[in-house]
């Protein structure tokens, strides 16, 4: 491992974070991302579900990533490909894409489906 580098495995989900930098998180398998300074707390969860082919889910991500940029530290933003996890989607009942499930210490509070703005996002988040 890298010294500017520290993983942790915690219930099957190892995150590995880049100090002050946005850092990739793999779990089970899932290809999310979140920013280094929420450290993975796991407090309040922002999960975007999504495919590579759907285009909603294309028109959301820079959405998604500039709330992920302005709300590090209050909020982890998790992305999960559910053409690659289709466990992970079938675990939260995602239906329809994109779907924003919001967990707050590991219990769901809050779920839109579809295009929204980022303010509504961040409603949906309670921020």
């Amino acid at each position: 491992m890298f010294p500017h580098m520290k993983g942790n495995l915690i219930g099957g989900v190892f995150i590995l974070a880049l100090v002050g930098a946005i850092a990739a998180v793999v779990w089970n398998g899932v290809n999310a991302r979140e920013s280094a300074a929420a450290g993975g707390s796991g407090d309040l969860v922002l999960m975007d579900f999504y495919a590579d082919w759907c285009g909603p889910c294309r028109q959301m991500k820079p959405v998604v990533n500039d709330l992920r940029s302005e709300l590090a530290g209050q909020l982890t933003v998790m992305e999960v490909n559910v053409d690659s996890n289709p466990d992970l989607a079938r675990q939260y009942n995602v239906r329809s894409i994109p779907c924003f499930v919001v967990t707050k210490a590991g219990t769901e509070v809050a779920r839109r489906v579809g295009g929204m703005s980022k303010e509504s996002l961040r409603e949906l988040a309670g921020l």
